[in-house]
């Protein structure tokens, strides 16, 4: 298979995920209870990346007279890529002769770290101005110290 073959397939292949993914990926089969459909909602995220890249490359060497004797060569080519993605529940949607509901799902594990990085983030700039109080106070009592003598 040719390098632009593979390039064009490569990118045909990779072109088509958002197309195949559609809104099944977000919405999962409906499952049905004791009068209740249930419809599984998630949030899907994906990504990818791709490289090619091809040249040629040249080759400097000294020669007997000391000047540099260069040679081009035959050049390489080569590429790569990579994605991956990742689904979250958020909701059940859940449907019955009452009415629809909608049931969110609570990440209590991401809400908790949110609140521990917000009370971290506070607390390293309440250290950091008092730091920086300590130290200017130091400063000023050096200065001071230094005029008297």
């Amino acid at each position: 298979m040719e390098f632009s073959d593979a390039t064009d397939e490569l990118v045909r292949q990779v072109s088509a995920i958002p197309q195949e993914l559609g809104a099944g990926a977000c919405f999962g089969d409906p499952v049905e209870r004791d009068g209740h459909t249930l419809i599984p909602v998630a949030r899907v995220n994906f990504g990818y990346g791709l490289g090619f890249g091809g040249g040629s490359s040249s080759n400097v060497s000294p020669s007997s007279n000391g000047k540099a004797d260069e040679s081009k060569s035959e050049g390489g080519g080569g590429g790569g890529g990579g994605g991956g993605g990742s689904s979250t529940p958020v909701a059940v949607i859940d449907i019955s002769s009452t009415g629809v509901r909608i049931e969110a799902i609570e990440d209590k594990t991401r809400l908790a770290l949110a609140g521990i990085t917000m009370v971290a983030w506070n607390v390293f700039w309440a250290l950091w101005t008092a730091r920086t109080i300590v130290h200017e106070r130091a400063r000023l009592k050096r200065l001071e110290i230094e005029k008297s003598s």
